[in-house]
């Protein structure tokens, strides 16, 4: 307990005064009496003595703890003074107290301690109109602790009397500084923060510096921790999604692996460099995929986009730079706990138009009638097809099957209609849905500790990962650890050591189950109705090992030979054979030390290792069906001797991988931050050194047969034989190859050495200059001094108009900064090289034969593929920095790109991999942010992000292709001023009896009539010349963007996020004339009976003369110009509702905070193909439909310790 004293002395007599007394006292003094100085003479006196002297001659009371009197030296004092401060000095001079005099003429005494008593504050931090500000930085001055607002707005810190001011900050507000006593902690402070007049106060971090926004000059997107978790995230990749103006992903319709992020279109022709922006971690370039990193752990991305501010990347920056910022402590010691749990739903068959079950088999009941006609009898035609021992066996479907039986008489015509009837109320691929598929089910726990003190700062966390995934039987669980620390060991020296490290398992299914529609015709069926299982005696399957997929003939001759194994076949059985169990192990170390020299001078060293390795096993069992179909292929029979051979040996087979990559990035730079002449001038500069090497060591495979799971052996074969010349094999007639191991390993290593500077001015907080310039060598270069030391380098400069004088009076005008820039960045491509590569192989037939296969001819005037860029950008701000907005143009010219360029033959090749493309992007881009509404108890915000693109060809060096080569690989194939992955399509003619033909490039058609109207088989032919194609629009959407709406309402936080993206086309989803296997809704349009509908024939109906010509015909009508369609489309990315619990009910649990999340994804969309075309799920230029992504629900629980 503090007690108060107040002591009075008088003639030698002490007595306690009431305090009625003493104030009657002051009154009658008070008029006559003035100021004057008093004498204090004390020797040895005790401090309560002291205390009271002083009481007794001034109007001071006191406040004290009862011990300090106790702990107190004696006071030998001779003093004359009326001044308190210099009385109080002089008493408080070598004790163990300090004090301090308050405005009600009081004196507190404070003991001091090596280790002061801690206190609490409570507090909320609001912006100038009173709303609270999220994510706000609290931070204890002079130490590390710091800790970030809730979604109130509220914080609480440990404070000691010697460390108890604030420092609160906020992107777009001044920095407010605040001292807080013990007095302050007796209730919740508030702390309001006024508007920045402009935001260039924001810190971008660019990974080898940080710096202010009002130093930049470069184009830079942030986005904070709040922004990044304003939804419930699977990752970074999905982040970032609709954050960043001209970042875009090129979306993966077949799923095979993530999307992959694209900023400011394409740099690059080739896909060895790579497309993807540059990911920097922790200050450093990482090797680590975006989709891999926690994003728990990271506390903001900064995008470098421009020239300006990635050139300092060098040859790796083409691309753009993605700089991640992990997490820091916060004190006081804080625990998050983030459980999430995500259901993506089973897809449905709707959007894929497919024809029902009955209308299949009517069908191909057409199309077998049709192709029996052309034989003498049924057995004739199946003859075709192969049986064992007897010709090309050739896979038919089991309704062939069936045809086949009742004209051989297996079967009655009872029993062959019964079985029609049967086939045409089955459904495969719903039964595959139901039984096959699962709704996905993931469940992520996040765990993180932050702390802080005025030494040392530290965060931590582990992430567990599991996911149960579509298809019954494949799950993955992952596990990553982080942890990072900062020590301050002095004043002038500081380290940060951390490391991630990240082992996941998993376990898939063979991919050739992942199929619905290859393996079983949707007339087939997985299950009876009681459940049991339904066995196919064949399968249109290829084991992969030896064989091919098999006939009804083939089983059935089989079926009753017991050397042979049986080809039955059900999916789910299958589903448990050939599992691939895989698992990764990955770390990323990293330290790094800093050391100030002097004022404004540091030196710093870095250091990070990066190591993965993944392994990969994959057992088939000796019953499983692709075993058995080996084991089928490789028996030899001799029919003379009735002598069976088996080439395979008795068992199952295993195959082993494994893979590893290592890489290195080693970094010394020295920097410079200062200020002079009370901050006229600013200068920030940075240069250094920079040593990266990655290694990709020699991968290893291995497959064994005969393998025992019991034993864990195997039989020992002749990889040679098997492989060359193979085995025979009586079903298929001749030899038969057996799959091995590869015989050839590669491994590859590159290194790099860089000098790098960085420098940027600044002139009365209003005038920016800026520059960098950086040189990367390379060991593919070698030593040739044109190209080993070519620069990449740039310059920018900036104008902070609103801090112009003039600008004063327009106070509705917060931020208004013009920016320009010109860089130049690299891309590293390393599909060649400076020498001629060979590898050296032995002969298959002599062994002992060595020779050289040359792989790759020498590029002499190698170098880095070159992109420059400028950019002139303005960010604004308006209305207390309510209204936010930045705009960029950019012109983006790639050069010295690596294409294959026609050659003078006579140099060896005519054709080779050389710098010698040019592809220009040129685009501007829209960022808006609004705080509409702060008003009480409601906030509501939006955010509009747009950004327009269009990639140019600007040069081609290489004679013109075939048609069909622009129309199936415009990425591959591109004329000089057309746009980049340009939509090539054949000009359509018209359309006579169902047989559409198309005009050449003189106009003449493909495809000439009689006067009946039947085609002239002599006519028909195809296109080959460029000139004869139609241009129409580029497949890569030339704008994109998204609009973000949060509203917040006390505890609750609403928030939705609409994507868009358009200005391409596409193909429409079109049948195909040259196949009959075919299950569109379209083989109802059919040209029979008398029927004649719009669309073409399909091959069925085509006449016995026009079926040869009828693949050129398809494929031109597939590519036709009039199915292209727009492929604009807006959805409705994600929907999330959140509920902050009450802080007076969380606080019975000692829970700071608690939210609940509750989230959709993938709600809604619209097209503007329409016909149930998303072109997220949809193959633009093969015109293909793939299953839409699912919606998907999640559920989030955030708890802070």
């Amino acid at each position: 307990m503090i007690n108060h004293y107040c002591r009075f002395v008088r003639s030698g007599c002490g007595y306690l005064l009431n305090w009625s007394a003493f104030l009657c006292i002051v009154m009658l003094l008070s008029s006559n009496v003035k100021a004057q100085n008093n004498l204090y003479n004390f020797t040895q006196a005790p401090l309560r003595t002291v205390i009271s002297q002083i009481s007794t001659n001034t109007s001071y009371r006191f406040v004290y703890a009862p011990e300090l009197l106790k702990e107190a030296k004696p006071i030998d004092l001779n003093l004359n003074t009326s001044d308190i401060q210099i009385l109080m000095d002089a008493v408080a001079k070598g004790q163990n107290f300090s004090y301090e005099i308050a405005k009600n003429q009081t004196i507190l005494l404070r003991v001091l301690s090596e280790n002061p008593k801690e206190y609490i504050l409570h507090g909320i931090v609001k912006d100038s109109v009173g709303g609270p500000l999220p994510g706000a930085t609290v931070k204890i001055k002079d130490t590390n602790k710091y800790t970030i607002t809730d979604g109130n707005g509220h914080f609480s810190l440990n404070l000691t009397s010697q460390y108890n001011t604030l420092e609160i900050s906020y992107m777009g507000y001044f920095t407010a500084t605040q001292k807080f006593d013990r007095y302050a902690a007796l209730k919740i402070v508030t702390v309001s923060l006024k508007a920045n007049s402009s935001l260039l106060a924001e810190v971008v971090v660019n990974g080898f510096q940080s710096i202010t926004r009002g130093g930049t000059t470069g184009a830079v997107t942030i986005i904070d921790e709040k922004k990044l978790n304003e939804n419930i995230n699977i990752d970074i990749l999905s982040a970032l999604e609709g954050r960043v103006a001209g970042l875009v992903y090129n979306k993966n319709p077949f799923g095979l692996g993530a999307d992959q992020p694209v900023l400011r279109g394409q740099a690059t022709f080739s896909l060895v460099g790579g497309n993807a922006p540059l990911v920097v971690l922790d200050g450093l370039p990482t090797e680590t995929p975006l989709d891999e990193i926690n994003p728990y752990d990271i506390e903001s991305v900064t995008v470098l986009k421009d020239g300006g501010a990635a050139s300092i990347y060098g040859s790796r920056s083409a691309n753009g730079v993605i700089v991640l910022t992990t997490k820091k402590g916060s004190t006081p010691l804080k625990i998050s706990l983030n459980t999430d749990f995500f259901i993506d739903t089973k897809p449905t068959f709707g959007s894929m138009h497919y024809a029902s079950t009955a209308d299949i088999v009517d069908f191909e009941t057409d199309v077998y009638n049709k192709e029996r006609a052309r034989y003498a009898n049924t057995e004739t035609m199946f003859a075709a097809y192969g049986t064992v021992a007897n010709g090309n066996i050739k896979y038919y479907s089991p309704l062939y099957q069936l045809f086949r039986d009742r004209d051989a008489g297996k079967v009655t015509t009872d029993q062959f209609n019964q079985q029609l009837t049967n086939f045409k109320n089955a459904d495969y691929y719903e039964q595959y849905r139901d039984n096959v598929w699962q709704n996905a089910f993931r469940q992520r726990y996040n765990l993180s500790l932050s702390s802080a003190s005025p030494k040392s700062n530290s965060f931590a966390s582990i992430n567990y990962d599991r996911s149960a995934e579509r298809v019954i039987g494949n799950n993955s669980q992952k596990v990553t650890l982080y942890f990072k620390n900062t020590y301050n060991i002095k004043k002038w020296l500081s380290t940060n050591i951390g490391f991630n490290g990240a082992y996941s398992t998993s376990t898939s299914t063979d991919g050739s189950y992942d199929s619905y529609t290859a393996i079983s015709p949707r007339y087939a069926s997985i299950v009876n109705p009681d459940g049991s299982l339904v066995y196919a005696n064949y399968v249109n399957l290829q084991d992969g090992i030896a064989g091919s997929p098999v006939n009804g003939a083939v089983a059935g001759a089989l079926i009753n030979t017991p050397q042979y194994k049986s080809y039955r076949f059900n999916i789910l059985e299958s589903l448990n054979e050939g599992l691939t169990e895989a698992n990764t192990v990955s770390l990323r170390a990293f330290a790094n030390i800093q050391a100030k020299i002097m004022d404004g001078l540091n030196f710093s060293s870095q250091i990070q290792y990066e190591m993965g390795t993944t392994k990969s096993e994959q057992i088939y069992d000796v019953n499983s069906y692709k075993m058995r179909a080996a084991y089928n292929a490789l028996v030899a029979f001799t029919p003379a001797t009735n002598v069976y051979t088996f080439g395979l040996p008795t068992g199952g087979r295993i195959s082993q991988n494994m893979q590893q990559k290592k890489s290195y990035t080693f970094r010394n730079q020295l920097s410079y931050d200062e200020s002079f002449d009370g901050g006229k001038h600013s200068i920030a500069a940075i240069a250094g050194t920079e040593m990266r090497q990655t290694f990709l060591p020699i991968g290893m495979t291995d497959i064994r047969y005969g393998y025992d799971p019991v034993t864990l052996t195997s039989t020992i074969i002749n990889n040679q034989t098997v492989s060359q010349t193979g085995l025979p094999s009586y079903i298929f007639g001749g030899n038969k190859t057996l799959g091995i191991a590869g015989r050839s390993f590669q491994e590859t290593k590159h290194r790099n050495l860089s000098y790098f500077s960085n420098a940027s001015y600044t002139y009365l907080s209003r005038y920016n200059v800026s520059g960098s310039f950086r040189i990367d060598q390379a060991d593919f270069f070698g030593a040739d001094p044109e190209f080993k030391y070519r620069p990449l380098w740039s310059v920018g400069f900036g104008w902070n108009a609103s801090n112009e004088k003039f600008f004063e009076s327009l106070r509705w005008i917060n931020l208004l900064k013009l920016r320009a820039t010109y860089g130049v960045n690299g891309n590293q491509n390393t599909e060649t090289t400076k020498f001629l590569t060979a590898r050296r192989v032995n002969d298959n037939l002599f062994t002992s034969l060595q020779y050289l296969n040359i792989t790759g001819l020498p590029n002499p005037k190698l170098r880095w593929e070159k992109t420059e860029t400028y950019n002139l950008g303005l960010d604004m701000a308006f209305l207390g920095n309510r209204l936010r907005g930045t705009i960029d143009f950019y012109d983006r010219k790639s050069t010295d790109l690596m294409v294959t360029t026609d050659l003078d033959p006579t140099v060896g090749t005519a054709s080779l991999v050389i710098n010698n493309g040019i592809l220009r992007n040129k685009g501007i881009e829209f960022t808006v942010n609004g705080d509409w509404l702060k008003s009480g108890d409601l906030s509501l915000s939006s955010t509009f992000v747009l950004g327009f693109n269009r990639s140019k060809i600007g040069k081609v060096n290489r004679a013109l292709a075939t048609a069909s080569s622009y129309v199936t690989s415009p990425q591959n194939y591109y004329t000089e001023g057309t746009d980049y992955n340009t939509l090539y399509a054949y000009r359509y003619g018209g359309m006579t009896n169902g047989y559409p033909y198309f005009l050449d490039e003189n106009g003449k058609a493909t495809l000439e009539f009689d006067a009946s109207g039947n085609p002239i088989v002599a006519s028909s032919r195809g296109i080959n010349n460029y000139a004869a194609l139609v241009s129409m629009g580029t497949l890569i959407p030339t704008y994109n963007g998204s609009f973000s709406q949060r509203v917040s309402y006390k505890n609750f936080e609403l928030s939705a996020l609409l994507i868009f993206s358009g200005g391409n086309v596409m193909r429409k989803d079109v049948t195909p004339l040259g196949s009959n296997d075919i299950s569109d809704l379209d083989i109802t349009q059919r040209y029979k009976n008398g029927i004649t509908p719009e669309l073409p024939r399909l091959l069925v109906d085509y006449s016995e003369a026009m079926i040869p010509r009828a693949l050129t015909i398809s494929s031109m009508w597939q590519n036709a110009d009039i199915n292209v369609l727009k492929a604009d489309y807006v959805k409705l990315r994600s929907v999330s509702l959140g509920y902050n619990l009450p802080k007076a009910f969380i606080k019975k649990f000692n829970i700071p905070s608690a939210k609940f999340t509750a989230q959709v994804n993938n709600l809604w969309y619209a097209s503007a193909a329409g016909d149930d075309i998303d072109p997220e799920s949809y193959s633009l230029n093969s015109g293909t439909r793939t299953l839409q992504n699912p919606k998907s629900f999640v559920l989030g629980i955030n708890l802070t310790f």
